[in-house]
C-alpha cells in the first residue's frame, strides 16, 4: 500500500493548518532528539525525503497511512506525532482534537481524544452515577493522570479547588494524585475512566 499525502485531510483550513503545524514540530523534535538526517528517517518510513521535507515543514498534509509509518520509524505511539503536551487540567470537548483522514478511498476518519505517557500502567473503568452529594476522593499515588470521558448525562470533575462541566462527549484529564471530585449533575450518569500511573 503506497503512502499519500492528501491535500485535505481535516475539516476545513484552519484545521488542517494547526494539524501541520503540530505534526511538523512533533517529527522535527523527534528526529532531533534520535539524531538522524532527513533521508535516514525517510528510509525507515517509506516515505520520500522530499515528503518528509515538506511535513518538517508544516506545508504537507499527511495522511494516516504516513503518520503511522513516521511513528513506526521514530518508536513512538502515534497520539504523540498528533498530541502536543498540554496544560495541568485539559478539557477536550465533544466534537474537538485532532482529526485526520485515511488515504482517499479509504473511508476511516482518526479523532485522538486522548494520548497517554509510554509504558505507563493504565486501568478503564466505566461509572455509573447517581446526582446527588460530591464525591471527594483522596489523592491517588504521586503522578497519576485521570481521564474521564462522559457517555451520558452531565458532570462536574477534577481538582477539588479547580472542577470542570462537562457534557456527553467531552474529556476532562487532570492530575489523580490531589485531592479530586466527581459530581453528577444529571441522573443516570456514566462515564469512562482511564486511570494512567507512571
Amino acid at each position: 500500500m503506497g503512502l499519500h499525502t492528501e491535500p485535505a485531510p481535516v475539516a476545513d483550513d484552519e484545521d488542517a493548518a494547526a494539524l501541520r503545524a503540530r505534526v511538523a514540530t512533533s517529527v522535527r523534535a523527534h528526529r532531533d532528539r534520535d539524531g538522524r538526517s532527513l533521508a535516514e528517517l525517510a528510509a525507515a518510513a517509506g516515505i520520500g525525503k522530499s515528503t518528509l521535507h515538506a511535513i518538517e515543514a508544516g506545508d504537507a498534509n499527511p495522511s494516516i497511512e504516513t503518520i503511522w509509518a513516521l511513528a513506526r520509524a521514530l518508536d513512538v505511539p502515534f497520539g504523540e506525532l498528533l498530541d502536543p503536551p498540554g496544560p495541568a487540567v485539559r478539557v477536550v470537548r465533544a466534537g474537538e482534537g485532532p482529526r485526520i483522514e485515511a488515504a482517499e478511498g479509504a473511508g476511516m476518519v482518526a479523532h485522538l481524544v486522548a494520548t497517554t505517557a509510554r509504558g505507563a500502567r493504565t486501568e478503564w473503568y466505566v461509572l455509573d452515577l447517581a446526582a446527588g452529594p460530591s464525591r471527594v476522593a483522596d489523592g491517588h499515588g504521586q503522578g497519576t493522570i485521570e481521564h474521564v470521558l462522559v457517555v451520558s448525562g452531565r458532570l462536574r470533575v477534577g481538582p477539588a479547588d479547580d472542577p470542570v462541566e462537562l457534557a456527553p462527549g467531552d474529556l476532562a484529564t487532570f492530575p489523580g494524585d490531589v485531592s479530586h471530585r466527581y459530581d453528577a449533575l444529571d441522573e443516570g450518569t456514566r462515564v469512562l475512566l482511564l486511570l494512567e500511573y507512571p
